[in-house]
């Protein structure tokens, strides 16, 4: 593969994460909500917030309140209430969300029963995260459950699985290696990879997934192993990296190995 089909291939995927981004809103609620939302009701929204997770922040896109702006509903406890019913699971999602970043204890209940009720596995994500930012350990047991369910949506899991490891539990790292392993879409894969970097606890694990996925045959998940190797800090790697550059043959994904290589190098060189 010429690197202009490489740089095609990386657009493409990037393209299903932009889209995707747009549809679940839990990647936005597992950084705002459970990295720190002490911004009550200007909680921030981007649809990279996976990274925030990691603490580097990506540019607001739009606040719950904005999203809520879009369907004509106030940031108000009872209209918010209200909306956990709505047709539409995007404003369930929302409407949990916003009730979660204002603190609101009281409204725990209401999201709970939101959740039992709930059919859209993206949105059951979305409730339990946010009831589970509350204190809810229902919530939070049944984040445990949709991690380990295969039969639902991969990318819902991975959502899961994020919420988890705010709270500092190894439980749901099981599910992102076997998504990374078995999951078709290159850019579910990719988003594997980047969950089990941003999962708190389990950088050794994530450096022997990201290793791993050295060998895929996507060359955007290749660029991601190697990125994320780098952001690891895993000088162990090097040689393994290197090994990887010899073999390689697109040009964007050797671009990254030798960044990954010379980062790691300076640093070990550092220590």
């Amino acid at each position: 593969m010429d690197m202009h089909e490489g740089d095609r291939g990386i657009s493409m995927v990037r393209e299903a994460l932009t889209e995707r981004a747009g549809r679940g809103l839990v990647a936005v609620m597992a950084a705002t909500l459970l990295a720190g939302a002490g911004s009550g009701a200007r909680a921030q929204v981007g649809p990279l917030a996976p990274r925030w997770l990691a603490g580097t922040p990506t540019p607001p896109v739009e606040t719950f309140t904005d999203g809520l702006a879009r369907h004509h509903i106030a940031p108000a406890e009872k209209a918010l209430l209200a909306a956990l019913e709505d047709p539409d699971g995007e404003v369930r999602s929302l409407a949990a969300a916003q009730l979660a970043a204002m603190d609101d204890h009281p409204a725990l209940p209401a999201i709970t029963r939101a959740l039992d009720n709930e059919r859209d596995p993206q949105v059951q994500v979305n409730l339990a995260g946010a009831a589970t930012w509350l204190g809810s350990q229902h919530g939070l047991d049944q984040l445990q459950l949709f991690c380990a369910n295969t039969n639902m949506p991969s990318a819902a899991r991975l959502d899961a699985a994020r919420y988890v490891s705010n709270r500092e539990l190894a439980t749901c790292f099981p599910a992102i290696e076997q998504i990374e392993r078995t999951e078709q879409d290159a850019s579910v894969r990719l988003l594997a990879i980047q969950a089990a970097v941003d999962y708190r606890g389990q950088q050794d694990k994530a450096q022997s997934l990201a290793v791993a996925a050295l060998a895929d045959l996507d060359p955007a998940v290749r660029i991601a192993a190697a990125d994320a190797l780098r952001s690891l800090h895993a000088t162990g790697a090097i040689g393994t990296l290197s090994a990887a550059l010899q073999v390689e043959g697109d040009d964007t994904v050797r671009e990254h190995l030798r960044e990954a290589i010379r980062v790691l190098r300076l640093r070990d060189e550092a220590h």
